[in-house]
């Protein structure tokens, strides 16, 4: 039946096979692909705030704080994953990178945060109290105005 999952003894005999393993991933080039065969990103309609690109993850604003939430768990999110990405194709210095990371990796965009309250019936206010709790100690710090700030940033490193 389509709706159960198979026997892991089933699961086992796979061999997965990655597109990767033959062509060299390249979000970068991919999406140059897809916008020359009608691809449409976000210019012109919304500036994600911690986000450094606007063509990854447009369907949906709410979904955008689940890849955040690792901000204050691991003290970086999507901003540090597209610039190393970036980095590595070779469009991006490292002095560049951490300059878009300092000024986007903590910077939540509001509006995913209320897209996502909404789905999910929270308060904003709820939301940042259960947020509170996530920071992870061992890398943030409170400041004299009680916001969680990285006790060691990359950027206080060049």
């Amino acid at each position: 039946m389509f709706t159960h999952a198979p026997a892991q003894e089933e699961l086992d005999k796979l061999e997965p096979v990655y597109i990767s393993y033959f062509v060299p991933w390249n979000s970068v080039a991919n999406y140059e692909f897809a916008r020359k065969h009608g691809f449409h990103d976000l210019r012109g309609e919304w500036r994600r705030t911690n986000h450094i690109e606007d063509y990854d993850q447009v369907d949906s604003e709410g979904y955008l704080i689940h890849p955040w939430l690792k901000y204050p768990k691991f003290g970086h999110a999507a901003a540090t994953d597209y610039a190393s990405r970036l980095i590595r194709y070779g469009l991006m210095s490292r002095g560049e990178a951490v300059e878009l990371v300092r000024r986007h990796d903590h910077a939540i965009d509001q509006r995913a945060v209320r897209d996502f309250c909404h789905f999910c019936g929270y308060t904003e206010t709820e939301f940042w109290e259960i947020v509170d709790g996530l920071y992870n100690t061992e890398l943030f710090e409170k400041n004299s105005m009680g916001a969680w700030v990285l006790k060691h940033p990359v950027w206080a490193t060049e």
